[in-house]
């Protein structure tokens, strides 16, 4: 457990030192943000890569299936349950690296790059983002579930394919995450869902939807079955016992916080980009037409990103596998809040606002690492050349 203390530690001093005095120089600014993601995810990664088979719940599973997939041919005795592309990644491995650790370390490179390149791309508040990223467990998860690490991390790369209108690389990446879990074929509802609009109407007709699903969950969940048979053995397990309702509970507290503090800052209505495109040559006499293409706005896409994960939060109180479905919609959150409080005009509000989230995320992180350490079982941690 005292590990999960020198990381927030860690998250939070790095922070100050990183972003000093020179933060109002934006470029300074972007060469301190690469220092920070660097040195933050670079531990992250350390952490996960190397990890004991004891650290995580699933990690013993995937070392075992490593092995077994790599002493035979016949990879068909794998894909009944399990996603073809992630037993083909594990037979390549194997014909070149012998210890199964490669498959920890090939994965949490996947996941922490994704994640990295992600939070510098989007976020204007880089540390808060990070630390969002340990405190809702990221880190934990990239631990646990590696198949739907991978899958999560190739869907934060579709997100600019979204932003450019390119639909069919859209789908096609999304689809490739679909070969290491199925379940991110829910994310082609994200091109969709970010050309509407933010508004009562759309919020509305959602929560009467959440609301109808929520009371006709024993027929949604049959035909979810039938499309998804490999899940059926999921049915009378722990995902449908209280212990793990409380997790979905805590999440939607959680996702309700965030909703409204990002609500409140009105970040949705001033993040718009323009899209620029500058038609004729640049040293010519003949002036430059400026043409304002289709608009951007980031802020409203990450809030109906956030607003969905809400609602499936919501609905995976019935069912806890859903919220796997809702880590697609919830890994925008942590851009999502930075960025609205960044905007915010009002800097001591902001800072109030601030000053809040990292105290009270920081409970709700602690609280389950002490209540629930079963949920993950990350510490107490160990490496793997310690075993």
């Amino acid at each position: 457990m005292w590990l999960y203390y020198i990381f927030i530690e860690y998250i939070l001093t790095l922070a100050l030192v990183t972003n000093g005095k020179y933060t109002s120089e934006k470029r300074i600014s972007k060469t301190n943000d690469k220092v920070y993601l660097l040195l933050t995810f670079g531990l992250f990664l350390f952490f996960s890569a190397f990890r004991a088979s004891f650290v995580g719940n699933d990690t013993k599973f995937y070392l075992d299936l490593y092995k077994n997939i790599s002493w035979t041919d016949n990879l068909d005795l794998f894909t009944g349950r399990i996603e073809i592309g992630f037993v083909y990644l594990n037979k390549l491995l194997s014909l070149v690296f012998t210890q199964p650790q490669i498959i920890l370390i090939v994965t949490s490179v996947i996941f922490m790059l994704a994640f990295c390149f992600f939070i510098y791309k989007y976020s204007t508040m880089t540390w808060l983002s990070v630390y969002l990223f340990f405190v809702l467990r990221f880190f934990d998860e990239s631990m646990n579930i590696i198949r739907l690490d991978i899958a999560l991390a190739i869907v934060l790369f579709s997100y600019n394919f979204i932003r450019k209108k390119q639909l069919f690389r859209f789908i096609f990446l999304v689809l490739i995450a679909t070969l290491f879990h199925a379940t991110a074929i829910a994310f082609l509802l994200a091109y969709p869902i970010s050309r509407l609009k933010f508004n009562f109407k759309f919020v509305l007709i959602t929560i009467c939807g959440s609301i109808i699903l929520f009371f006709s969950f024993s027929s949604l969940l049959n035909e979810l079955l039938l499309i998804f048979p490999k899940y059926q053995y999921y049915v009378g397990t722990v995902y449908l016992d209280g212990n793990v309702r409380i997790a979905s509970i805590m999440n939607l507290l959680v996702g309700l916080s965030i909703l409204l503090i990002g609500i409140k800052t009105n970040y949705h209505n001033n993040s718009t980009e323009l899209k620029i495109e500058l038609i004729g040559d640049l040293n010519s006499q003949k002036p430059n037409v400026v043409n304002l293409k289709d608009k951007v706005n980031d802020g409203e896409i990450f809030l109906i990103f956030t607003f969905i994960w809400v609602v499936i939060t919501f609905l995976s109180i019935n069912f806890a596998l859903l919220s796997r479905v809702g880590l697609f919609f919830e890994m925008f959150a942590i851009v999502y809040l930075p960025n609205a409080i960044k905007q915010m005009k009002n800097k001591k509000l902001a800072l109030l606002y601030t000053i809040l989230i990292v105290i009270l995320f920081f409970i709700y992180a602690t609280e389950i690492q002490i209540f629930r350490p079963d949920w993950n079982r990350i510490y107490p941690y160990d490496f793997f050349w310690n075993e």
